[in-house]
């Protein structure tokens, strides 16, 4: 059926956020549709029974359509669900979770209602340049293309964020030549905007003062520049030192250093893990980053120890403990996905917080299933790995009890959590 043309009605919104619909030999997946909605489709085949549609015409919506907020809609890549009424956008999001733990065999959890991060408040973002014969663009890319949409606004981010997609624009176009790339990733830190530009193009002299006069002219806290296949950042200017608080202590932050999406979803995954660990003595905080984790939980007078892979990150934090004197605060480096924490170690703790990157924590999981920690709490970007990791918990003798469903990544299909899990033996 490639290449053909079909009249559908689309009957639900998948995993990815497209509009699925029957078509004979199998199943369409169109973007920016919503259910109800008899749309006109350009089909093309994506793998044996399912097809991908271009929305070609809207011939009638369905009830759950509204009119998205961002002009660029359709064409950016960055949301997919934006045109999905609130309502019906929040129940789709709890479905698919609530699908995921029955099918894993987890149901039966308390599972809180949607924490939503409101729009606006997105604080990182990583911009697409390119630099083209007469001008340069600067946005995010389509879906499924590398082609990148050039952006006059985005309803996602902090407006001070979406503030320098302009100036970005005119520094590319004054300080690249043309086909050259570069990535801006622009996040909003306690200190203000920290700003890292990747790129492999030779700047010069007056590509990197354009970057530094970006400074002071709006009002930045620091900028850096990296090789994309380089460790590290070369810093160019700074105004202030560039830092995160955690549990009221302030931490350094190197140049893209990573940070919870919002302000508002880092305190609802903050809260819910501190308020889990209430009368632990001794915690592991595994996958710590900076300590959003750790800090808040050694404030409390709580032992901790705590790893993760990012050298920079630890030497950081330890830094950070020992400007405030948090002696019982201890990090370490630590590949953690081919040298977990073993469960002998894990077993003198109250209690264990992990927070993985996107693959999940396979290994660490089951070092922590068979250590008895009496509670864990599992943070997570990604519910299918997510999912996985729970089930090895689960069948080393821990009960899921209680489960928050953060959304940080507004009108897209991802889904963050962070769960309790008791040891029940």
């Amino acid at each position: 059926m490639t290449g053909f043309r079909a009249e559908v009605t689309i009957e639900s919104i998948g995993r990815r956020g497209d509009g699925v619909a029957a078509v004979t030999g199998g199943v369409v997946h169109v973007p920016a549709t919503a259910p109800g909605d008899r749309v006109r489709v350009a089909l093309t085949e994506a793998g044996p029974g399912r097809f991908r549609g271009r929305l070609l015409s809207l011939l009638e919506a369905g009830p759950d359509r509204r009119e998205p907020p961002c002009r660029h809609f359709g064409d950016c890549g960055g949301c997919a669900l934006q045109h999905l009424a609130a309502e019906a956008y929040d129940a789709w999001k709890m479905g698919m979770l609530r699908s995921l733990l029955a099918r894993n065999g987890l149901e039966g959890t308390t599972v809180e209602p949607l924490h939503a991060s409101p729009p606006g408040s997105r604080r990182r973002a990583t911009f697409a340049i390119r630099r083209r014969r007469d001008d340069a663009i600067v946005g995010f890319s389509e879906r499924h293309s590398h082609r990148v949409v050039d952006l006059a606004a985005c309803p996602v981010v902090l407006p001070e964020i979406a503030a320098l997609i302009e100036p970005l624009r005119a520094w590319a176009a004054a300080a690249l030549t043309t086909g050259d790339r570069a990535d801006a990733h622009v996040a909003m830190t306690d200190s203000g905007i920290d700003l890292l530009v990747r790129t492999a193009a030779r700047l010069g002299g007056a590509g990197r003062d354009a970057l530094v006069d970006l400074l002071a002219r709006e009002n930045l806290a620091r900028v850096a520049r990296a090789h994309p296949k380089q460790d590290g950042a070369e810093v160019l200017a700074e105004a202030r030192p560039v830092r995160a608080v955690y549990g009221g202590f302030p931490v350094a932050l190197a140049p893209g250093a990573f940070a919870q999406a919002t302000a508002d979803g880092e305190a609802a995954l903050t809260g819910f893990a501190v308020e889990a660990a209430e009368g632990a003595a001794s915690a592991f905080d595994l996958f710590c980053g900076s300590g959003a984790f750790a800090l808040p939980l050694a404030g409390r007078g709580c032992s901790v120890s705590a790893a993760d892979i990012d050298k920079a990150a630890i030497a950081n934090l330890g830094a950070a403990v020992r400007r405030a004197g948090l002696a019982k605060l201890h990090a370490e480096p630590r590949n953690l996905m081919r040298r977990p924490v073993p469960a002998r170690e894990l077993a003198e703790a109250d209690f264990v917080v992990f927070d993985p990157p996107r693959a999940g924590a396979k290994a660490q999981a089951a070092e922590i299933a068979a250590a008895g920690v009496p509670v864990v709490v599992a943070v997570s970007c990604d519910p299918g790995t997510f999912m996985r990791d729970a089930r090895i918990l689960a069948d080393g003798g821990y009960r899921l009890t209680r489960l928050r469903p953060v959304d940080q990544f507004l009108w897209s299909p991802h889904l963050e959590l962070a769960a309790r899990f008791d040891f029940a033996g």
